[in-house]
Order: structure tokens, then sequence, then C-alpha cells
């Protein structure tokens, strides 16, 4: 799988299928219909995206125009915005004029894209300000960065990234907690899916749903995926015949037993399951696949694997600017390899979401850790340094 860029849905439709009928058919349901019929039942609607998706932003930017979504959601929390910049986000999408070259540091200046972020993210921003012009007077939505806000013009090591990158789950869920939760509104999260998977291969430290849910939050979550339940050269052809964009509950049929990690990147699980084999404590057999009802309670399908692609910033577009050269800055900062740098200089705006993975080996795991060693002193992440007024 190539390298991508580094970065909640619900509806009335919960009890599709047979309960005691795991295998039956599911019930398909118009994405954008199934959103705004989540949206009367649950505080928050969690969409776990696939970054950079071309397909999946089209639907996006559909949905904030459809007028019974726009009238009842509140806000869109975006994984893709520094909230160090909420205060240019919010003049810009209530319909403001503000310049570019300032509110676009919100998604260009994030802690947790590695490298430049997609088009498509400024796309829903520019979206979003255009249904609010058109709503005067009437009740806006309001985009809320729920990103760390790091300042990236103070940063000079690697040491000063540390405790926003480490925190950026907890801080996301602050900021569902103190302008979502607090202000008893309806939200739309959207966030990479491994942020929000309920069941992942490999031990979790923070979990946001939990996290909200411990805060009053009705939640109700949405994964995308693909039709690729065997690997990558394994394509599920029941899929073929599905109308997309289309949401079906997870819950009592044939989707909802699929193997979550295969459907969820594209048929290329092998690096999952070596994470679980090198886990410690593993058993001698590895557990059995993930499902993709334990991981969600929605599936977003956007039309088979091998159509689907994602948006990129481009050489071209990078090289020799301002901000390319801003960015070998971060990387190099960070310690990424020049051929990690390389991967994320592409020739053309518009590739494969999914490719071929490569064989490669495992990395060699550390030698055990002597008996005599003392148990490490800091066990929690650095806690983030005071939030400094928004820009």
């Amino acid at each position: 799988m190539k390298l991508s860029h580094i970065l909640l849905l619900g509806t009335s439709f919960l009890g599709f299928g047979s309960p005691s009928d795991a295998q039956g058919d599911p019930k398909l349901e118009n994405a954008s219909a199934a959103v705004v019929g989540a949206l009367e039942t649950h505080d928050i609607v969690m969409f776990g995206e696939f970054h950079g998706n071309k397909q999946e932003y089209a639907w996006l930017r559909s949905l904030v125009a459809t007028p019974e979504f726009a009238d009842r959601v509140d806000d869109i929390v975006m994984e893709i915005g520094n909230s160090l910049y909420q205060k240019s986000v919010d003049r810009y999408v209530s319909g403001e004029d503000v310049p570019l070259e300032q509110v676009q540091k919100a998604w260009l200046n994030t802690v947790g894209v590695i490298g430049p972020p997609s088009p498509v993210t400024a796309s829903l921003y520019e979206a979003v300000r255009g249904e609010n012009l058109k709503r005067r007077g009437k009740h806006q939505m309001r985009i809320l960065c729920g990103d760390p806000y790091i300042d990236w013009e103070k940063v000079k090591e690697k040491g000063d990234i540390g405790p926003y990158l480490a925190n950026r789950d907890q801080w996301f869920t602050q900021v569902v907690k103190d302008e979502v939760l607090a202000k008893h509104h309806r939200a739309l999260l959207i966030m990479g899916w491994g942020h929000f998977a309920r069941v992942l291969p490999f031990p979790r430290r923070f979990s946001i749903e939990q996290e909200s849910q411990a805060a009053g939050a009705k939640t109700y979550l949405i994964i995308v995926g693909t039709n690729t339940p065997g690997g990558y050269d394994d394509l599920d052809h029941r899929f073929d015949s599905w109308p997309v964009p289309v949401i079906v509950s997870l819950a009592g049929n044939w989707v909802g037993e699929l193997p979550a990690m295969s459907i969820l990147s594209g048929g290329g699980a092998e690096g999952y399951q070596w994470m679980i084999s090198s886990a410690p404590n593993s058993a001698a057999s590895p557990p059995p696949p993930v499902k993709l009802r334990e991981v969600a309670d929605a599936l977003l399908y956007l039309g088979p694997r091998d159509s689907l692609s994602s948006v990129n910033m481009t050489r071209a577009e990078l090289d020799g600017t301002p901000y390319g050269k801003e960015i070998e800055r971060r990387l190099a900062i960070e310690g990424f390899p020049a051929d990690v740098t390389a991967q994320l200089e592409f020739a053309n705006s518009e590739t494969p979401q999914f490719s071929r993975p490569k064989a490669a080996a495992p990395p060699t795991p550390p030698p055990p850790t002597p008996p005599s060693a003392p148990p490490p002193k800091n066990i929690g992440p650095p806690p983030l340094p005071p939030r400094p007024p928004s820009q």
C-alpha cells in the first residue's frame, strides 16, 4: 500500500437484517439520507475516513449541501485542522472575507500529517463556507479544528513536536467535549478510520468514542471500506450491484461478518497480522480476524477498490515554493529518511487509493529488556503546553 497522507455517522436503520441470521442480506441506504437519519437519534456521528480520497470528499461536499443535514448538524470536527487557527476558520466558514493565506494554515500546518495534506481537505472547508453563505440569517454549520495547536514557526527540534503528536486523540476529544457536548450540539466527526475503529489488531491507548460516551454522548460510527475481504486479489462481487455511495448497517448480515482489516486496507492487511504475531504475550496461533461488526456500526461503500483514487499535491506544486521547503524542513526535524520523503512527492495529482502491497521482511524486534532494568520513569505522554490565543 502506498504511503498515505498522515491524518460520526448514524441513523434510524440500526435494526437492518435479522439478529438471528448473521448471513442475511444488508439493507442499502443512500449515504446522505443515512447520515441525516443518524443525527435524529445520535448526538455524534463518527466517520472513519480514507485520507485524501476523491470519491469520499465528493460525497462529503454533497452531504453538507443537503438541506436536511445543514439544518440539523451544528459542528463538523476535522482531524485535518490545526486548532491554533480556529478563529480564522470560524470567520472563513461563516462567510467573512479572510485571506486564504491565513485560513489555509489550519489544514496545511497540522502535526498529524506527514507531508502535505490532500487538496480535498480544503475543498470541504470551501464547501461549508459556500453553504453557509446561502444560509445567512439561518442555522449555519461550524468547522471545528480537531488537531492540537502546534505553531510550526516555533518548532526547531524533534522534542518540540512530541507533546502535540502524543496527545492528538486526547485533544480531538477535548474539542468534542468543550465545543459540541457542553453546548448540546449535534456533530459529524471526520478522522482516519484507525482513530475510531472499536477493535484493532494492536493495543489502543485511548478511545475517542468511549471518552465521548462517558461525557454523555450518544454515538454512531460509520467506517469506509472496500470490496476486498481476503487479500489484494480477492474481490467480493456481492458488492458489484450496489449503488454508490451507500451506507449499510453491520448488524445481522453477511457484511458485518467480513474480516475488517482487509476491507479497511484495500486488501493489504499483512502488516496488521504481523503486528498481532509480534505483540508481547501473543498466542502461538493468531487470533481469528476482527469482523467488521466489531469495528463499527455501519459501512460506507464508495465503489470497488480499484475505482478509488487519492488526490495529492504534486511535486510541481511544491518544488521551490516556501511551503515545499517548509515540508522538507518538518520531515527533516521528524527524522524521516530521504526515501520516505520521496514517496510523498507525487508526480500526478491523482493516484490509486490502494496499490499492491510490497512483500517485505518485518523489522527485527528489539532485544528483551534485562530483568534488572528499572521500569521507565515516564509512563504517560508529555502534557500539551498551554494553549495560545487563537489566530
